[in-house]
């Protein structure tokens, strides 16, 4: 049996702010006696806006009141009013995120729809989010290669390196295509972030406002840019440059394989495919410079380009509720007062029992996960994928223990998700092993996956079991 629910992406980015609404099409697709299994099996994009420039109030701060009668203006033109709407995801990425008033915005914009994902993406998990939207991961798995995506947009340039369905890497460069702009029609520099100014100076060229800059000067800028874009696809990268324009300095973060192949997406990245470019100044910006230096460099480098399935459009177009009716029966809460939970993003370690880099693993992922947000809860999804001994549920009891200690110095209650059916005996063993005043919420029998979304809610009275719905971010492709 299948259900059709309307869904509505917002992806507010730095320089570009977009609004989709689709129908998804959800259907249980577990066999008749066993546990519900909901999963998108259609996706149809019924409208999608004009790409809207992002407003701002300065360039610490966002234009929340405008960007609040964009969205309310496209569901006009969609002939959609916010109560037909059952589920979306709002989106703050790239540089926007980092503004100064990003999550009231968020709160703001959150009204006009039902059961919303609404999160600020931090460097690594936009990077992952463009990703998934342009097809990387898909691509990797379907060809068993290493495959990277850029998305090179107003502000920065997010990375995410894909093998066999999975990250191996997601990173982000201070590199985009509004990083300098400039007076209508004019080369005078209206705007130039710092980094770029210091950049700049490091090449003899002054960029600060009021500056006027030639043709060369701005390639000789874009082509520093374009070669930390190919530091980053290098096993061993080495310029200083790279190092310097990467947005968070983080030593020895590099894909764990060499990258076979690398798309990009992002309004920059759409450039490098296009065979024909606007003028130089189209956007009274650095972007139409920025893509010819980096198809340039690819040229030369010999890098394989391939073009994803998105490309400007490589953004969330919404969220799929499916619900899981229960979860197991016989599971640990400590803490019933936390309940319901809501909006938890999924965090999942596959063959957690015997993975020797399990602590590596989710220390790094939470890093990606949370982004800006460093306090937020994320549900730590395990899957130990055999039978498993007591002896064997107490050693994955010390190693989450181990992998967590940076989420339980943030909070109270730690949220542990199994497939199969432990429980009631791993979070008793975790229980054991938590600090005083620390509580754990270990439940079983539900399945999700990485970047999804889960709400859990207060007991059935059936034993320990709680209702539990999970959402699945939607992509474009």
């Amino acid at each position: 049996m299948s259900k059709k629910i309307l869904s509505v992406g917002i992806d507010i980015g730095t320089s570009t702010t977009c609004v989709i609404f689709s129908e998804l099409t959800v259907e249980n697709v577990s066999a008749s006696m066993r546990m519900p299994k909901a999963q998108i099996v259609q996706k149809t994009v019924r409208y999608r806006s004009p790409i809207h420039l992002t407003p701002l109030r300065s360039n610490t701060e966002l234009e929340a009141e405008a960007i609040a009668a964009i969205v309310e203006q496209e569901y006009r033109s969609a002939g959609i009013k916010p109560e037909d709407v059952q589920t979306g995801a709002v989106i703050i990425t790239g540089d926007t995120a980092r503004k100064s008033n990003a999550q009231s915005v968020l709160r703001n914009i959150s009204r006009y729809a039902g059961d919303f994902v609404v999160a600020t993406a931090g460097p690594e998990l936009e990077s992952i989010l463009a990703g998934k939207g342009s097809g990387a991961d898909e691509y990797s798995r379907q060809t068993t290669q290493c495959f990277c995506n850029m998305d090179i947009g107003g502000g920065t340039t997010n990375t995410a390196a894909f093998f066999d369905g999975r990250v191996v890497d997601a990173d982000c460069l201070d590199i985009g295509g509004m990083l300098i702009r400039f007076k209508k029609g004019t080369l005078e520099v209206e705007y130039a972030f710092s980094k770029i100014q210091a950049l700049a100076k490091k090449n003899g060229i002054d960029t600060q406002i009021g500056a006027i800059l030639t043709p060369p000067q701005i390639e000789k800028i874009t082509d520093c840019m374009a070669r930390a874009v190919l530091e980053k696809l290098l096993p061993e990268p080495k310029d200083p440059m790279f190092f310097f324009l990467r947005t968070e300095k983080k030593a020895g973060r590099h894909p764990r394989r060499t990258v076979d192949a690398v798309s990009f997406s992002g309004g920059v990245g759409k450039l490098i495919y296009d065979t024909q470019l606007p003028d130089d100044l189209a956007y009274d910006d650095i972007g139409v410079f920025l893509a010819k230096s980096i198809r340039r460099l690819m040229k030369i480098s010999g890098m394989r380009v391939v073009k994803p399935k998105e490309t400007i459009g490589a953004t969330v177009i919404g969220a799929g509720n499916h619900s899981v009716e229960v979860s197991g029966a016989t599971i640990t809460i400590t803490q019933l007062q936390a309940l319901p939970l809501k909006n938890l993003p999924i965090l999942k370690i596959e063959n957690a029992l015997y993975d020797d880099a399990f602590r590596e693993l989710v220390e790094e992922n939470l890093k990606w996960i949370q982004g800006y947000e460093s306090e937020q809860n994320v549900a730590l999804s395990i899957e130990a994928g055999q039978r498993m001994s007591f002896r064997d549920i107490n050693l994955l009891a010390e190693r989450i223990l181990s992998g967590v200690q940076k989420l339980i110095a943030h909070q109270d209650l730690l949220v542990v998700i199994t497939l199969e059916d432990y429980g009631k005996v791993l979070g008793q063993c975790i229980q054991v092993r938590l600090p005083a005043g620390k509580h754990v919420l270990c439940i079983d029998s539900v399945e999700v996956g990485n970047a999804d979304y889960i709400d859990i809610g207060a007991p059935l009275g059936i034993g320990d079991a709680v209702p539990v719905v999970v959402k699945t971010l939607a992509f474009n492709y």
